[in-house]
């Protein structure tokens, strides 16, 4: 009877020593992709602020890069994404978790905005960077690394990410930015009006119909124009790259450290952990549950400053705020990624 109870005290301790092993092994596998994304894209940023001290790219250029995103390569990008998407049930439960988490952060951000007396323009800007995560620049990069030679984690990301992100951004975000912006004049209708005639609202009711209509479908004309568009978003991230370094000025952290402190805690730590607590509510299986958890859990989106300085809020401050919330999400992903299933 000892000699058992020592096998299975030996055999409880070499388990226990393995999970340890591969929780750890886990945790490297999160947190190297995550450094690796964040240094690529902040590295994309000094590339195009070294063009901009050599004068390759001026000041003068900042608003053709804001309209080449909101008006060529993100349209293409939504275009392009859509129509090639084919829903399920728990992809669309996963898209409304994250909708509903977007938009608890849209009404979160503008209450604290008030009590904190922001003004117009910085208070759109707050409210776009706080809502809305980097989960296309960043996010599929991260879910190719941590579900390697797993395409269909990496289809449900792009999925969950240009429906649950992407939509609300695309129609709530840009009447956000019309509204709180300089561009957007005052009335709420007006910023409307706009949004329906932009190329952004064009791109989204063409995908969504393509996607009805022609998905599955083999032409080698349909398939020429998809390669087209597909290749036109590929140019999204340099041109958001360049455009945050057009942005980009030094502002005092002691003038922007309450708000920046705020935006972290906001688009960091309780976006993940509302869409995960929701997650369990409707008991989402656990691979959307790990990609749900992961794109909310993305820094602020590059394109929330874009928009924010396309369509006249604070892209100063946006750019900024988007910046931080990148170097700190070098600590805060991977122990997120822990919450995961």
């Amino acid at each position: 009877m000892p000699a058992r109870q020592e096998q299975n005290h030996t055999f409880f301790y070499l388990e226990s020593e393995y999970k340890k092993k591969d929780r750890a092994l886990t945790m490297m596998a999160r947190f190297v992709p995550t450094i690796q994304a964040v240094i690529v894209m902040i590295g994309l940023i000094i590339i195009c602020l070294f063009l901009k001290q050599k004068g390759i790219i001026t000041d003068q250029y900042r608003p053709l890069f804001g309209r080449l995103v909101t008006d060529f390569a993100l349209p293409a990008l939504i275009f392009s994404a859509l129509a090639v998407q084919e829903p399920r049930v728990e992809i669309l439960l996963a898209v409304l978790v994250m909708t509903i988490a977007v938009f608890c952060h849209l009404g979160l951000s503008y209450g604290i905005g008030r009590l904190l007396h922001l003004e117009r323009r910085q208070l759109g800007a707050f409210m776009l960077v706080a809502a809305f995560g980097s989960s296309a620049t960043l996010g599929y990069a991260l879910v190719s690394q941590i579900f390697p030679g797993n395409s269909g984690a990496v289809t449900d990301a792009v999925m969950i990410s240009e429906l649950g992100i992407g939509i609300p951004l695309f129609f709530a975000g840009v009447l956000v930015a019309m509204h709180f912006g300089n561009k957007g004049g005052g009335s709420a209708l007006s910023s409307i009006r706009a949004y329906f005639t932009s190329p952004i609202f064009i791109a989204l009711l063409a995908g969504c119909a393509a996607s009805f209509f022609l998905n599955g479908v083999k032409n080698p004309v349909w398939e020429v124009v998809l390669s087209i568009f597909s290749m036109i978003s590929l140019s999204l991230v340099i041109f958001v790259a360049i455009g945050i370094a057009l942005m980009l000025r030094w502002i005092p952290l002691r003038t922007i450290g309450l708000l920046a402190g705020i935006t972290i805690v906001l688009s960091l730590i309780i976006q993940p952990l509302v869409a995960l607590f929701l997650s369990g509510l409707i008991h989402l299986p656990d691979i959307e549950t790990d990609i749900l958890l992961l794109e909310t859990a993305m820094p602020s989106g590059m394109i929330a400053a874009v928009l924010s300085d396309r369509y006249g809020c604070d892209g100063e401050l946006a750019s900024v705020l988007v910046i931080i919330t990148y170097l700190f999400s070098v600590f805060t992903l991977p122990l997120i990624m822990l919450l995961a299933p």
